[in-house]
């Protein structure tokens, strides 16, 4: 049997916020699921909290409507902008230990930023 394969970070990091609430509400994933329209599983409410299934953005509002909580809360917050929008070090690098030019590496960095940073495919 195949194991699950994880979606992005992104949804991981917003599964576990919606588990943490729901915990926090003292509700189980059986009435959460019940609480949406239309009403979802329990096994996807597992999903979601567990990072394996993404969320559409209605689903998400019903979501923090049925926590009794903003939408933002269960949102992971934006990156520190030093953080994404910093560059120039892996630029170097692939410049130095690669031996490719200036121009190629930072198409590539810029590249690899996109791809790991979900905030940056919103």
């Amino acid at each position: 049997m195949p194991m699950a394969t994880k979606v992005e970070p992104f949804y991981t990091d917003v599964g576990h916020r919606i588990r943490d609430h729901r915990n926090k509400a003292g509700m189980t994933q059986e009435r959460l699921g019940r609480l949406l329209s239309p009403p979802t599983t329990r096994v996807s409410i597992a999903n979601i909290e567990g990072g394996n299934q993404r969320i559409l953005s209605h689903t998400l509002v019903q979501l923090a409507a049925a926590l009794n909580i903003e939408v933002t809360e269960i949102l992971p917050p934006k990156p520190e902008t030093s953080v994404a929008n910093n560059n120039s070090q892996i630029t170097d690098e692939l410049v130095t230990k690669l031996g490719i030019s200036v121009s190629a590496a930072k198409k590539l960095a810029g590249k690899a930023k996109k791809s790991l940073n979900p905030w940056e495919r919103l």
